[in-house]
């Protein structure tokens, strides 16, 4: 018999976005039909990963150019390491943030198509779907946040980034069809059961496929 696969999800969005919440939840309610999930995020937890977080929060960060080379390298990395190996033992893997994040992110500083360049050996997820809200309520958390301790403030925080960020990702989303847009101002069950009405007919056809 064929070896099951899994897939791989990633959710998307501006920094409040919902994006780690999301995941979380989204794992807890699959978990709950039975599925066997495997919660990630980018920057990885890697050694490039773990490089790129220091420097979000760093007071002299390195240059947007080195900062877009780390993000792809630690994604490929990410995928050899975590990703593809939990996808192949069948696993539905859900990640907090891809390739879509650099596309949108690393663009405010670099030249679009020289970022695309960079990631075109990152492998396509199942499914990308970009969580979107208005700008304000996600500065909102993201403040909330800063203000409780829970995160260190970051070179991405500003509103007026935010917003600029916020119209990119719309953007790619008008452009690119395999992107799927769900509502993040909703109440959080709300979206997790929107997630899960998108994701659940691909789950069906692995039954089919490999049943």
């Amino acid at each position: 018999m064929k070896r099951r696969r899994g897939l791989f999800i990633a959710l998307e969005g501006i920094d409040g976005s919902g994006t780690t919440t999301q995941t979380r939840a989204l794992a807890a309610a699959l978990a709950a039909r039975g599925a066997r999930c495997h919660l990630t995020c980018e920057p990885s937890r890697g050694p490039i990963g773990r490089m790129i977080r220091e420097q979000l929060s760093a007071s002299d960060p390195i240059d947007a150019a080195t900062l877009a080379l780390l993000f792809a390298a630690d994604r490929l990395d990410h995928l050899r390491r975590e990703v593809h190996p939990a996808v192949d033992a069948g696993a539905i893997v859900i990640s907090d943030r891809y390739v879509l994040s650099s596309l949108v992110y690393q663009s405010l500083d670099c030249e679009p198509s020289w970022v695309a360049t960079l990631n075109q050996r990152a492998a396509a997820p199942d499914l990308c779907v970009l969580l979107d809200l208005p700008v304000e309520l996600a500065v909102a958390r993201v403040r909330a946040r800063l203000t409780a301790g829970d995160a260190p403030e970051e070179r991405y925080d500003a509103p007026d980034l935010q917003r600029r960020l916020a119209a990119a990702y719309r953007e790619h989303a008008a452009r690119d069809p395999r992107i799927t847009i769900i509502d993040g101002a909703r109440p959080p069950e709300s979206v997790t059961a929107d997630l899960l009405a998108r994701i659940t007919p691909l789950i069906d056809e692995l039954a089919v496929a490999f049943g």
